[in-house]
């Protein structure tokens, strides 16, 4: 855990760290990485995370989670977050991975998970025995045995209450409309929406090296 976050970090007399000010009152667990200058707003939105691996949560320069979003993860989940990403009432459930790139936007509501339901699990024996070890579980977490990593490039907006399901890649710049559920992968720049989702136009590819070497230039020239 960074001590360089926005917020106030205190180790108390048990060596753990908490949050100062935080109304729930779990400590930060020590695979959650924070880089510099990130908010985590409440240990709440950890209270479902039983990642164990020692990079379970990572979360990028500048970025921040807002509004109590959530963080579920099973013991080999993980969630990576980028830099400058607004994480708003995002609900994030991990079994296996799920990773954000930088410049990324989520509203409230909106929800990315790795574990869904599959033709792998829709026999009645299979579901009872899911049913069964979620009941013997010390977090009483459920476990999908069949996640797929989902993947999200830099500076992708995510509108409010849509869902991002298992397996998707959604690509660089692209916009996902409000309330749209994403099955299969979206292209760099497209705007998807509607349900079913489908595209309805392309952005212009404008934040390229090329075209930030361009607004550079042009911007000097003005300054000279």
């Amino acid at each position: 855990m960074d001590n360089s976050t926005s917020q106030h970090i205190e180790v108390r007399e048990d060596g753990k760290s908490y949050l100062l000010y935080d109304w729930y009152p779990k400590a930060i667990p020590e695979n959650v990485l924070t880089a510099e200058m990130t908010y985590l707003d409440t240990m709440y939105s950890f209270a479902g995370f039983h990642s164990e691996k020692p990079n379970g949560f990572e979360l990028g320069f500048g970025s921040g989670n807002y509004l109590h979003s959530h963080f579920f993860t099973g013991p080999g989940g993980r969630i990576s977050v980028g830099k400058y990403v607004i994480l708003e009432a995002t609900n994030i459930i991990a079994n296996e991975e799920v990773v954000i790139g930088d410049h990324c936007m989520f509203s409230w509501g909106s929800c990315v998970t790795d574990t869904w339901l599959s033709e792998a699990t829709f026999a009645t024996d299979i579901r009872k025995k899911i049913l069964e070890q979620l009941s013997a579980s010390e977090h009483r977490s459920l476990y999908i045995p069949t996640p797929k990593p989902v993947i999200i490039e830099d500076n992708v907006w995510v509108g409010f209450d849509a869902v991002i399901m298992p397996g998707v890649r959604l690509g660089r710049g692209c916009v996902v409309g409000c309330k749209t559920v994403i099955w299969e992968d979206v292209p760099p720049y497209a705007v998807i929406a509607g349900e079913p989702a489908r595209i309805v136009k392309y952005l212009p590819a404008d934040d390229t090296s090329e075209e930030k070497n361009k607004a550079i230039k042009l911007y000097q020239k003005f300054v000279k």
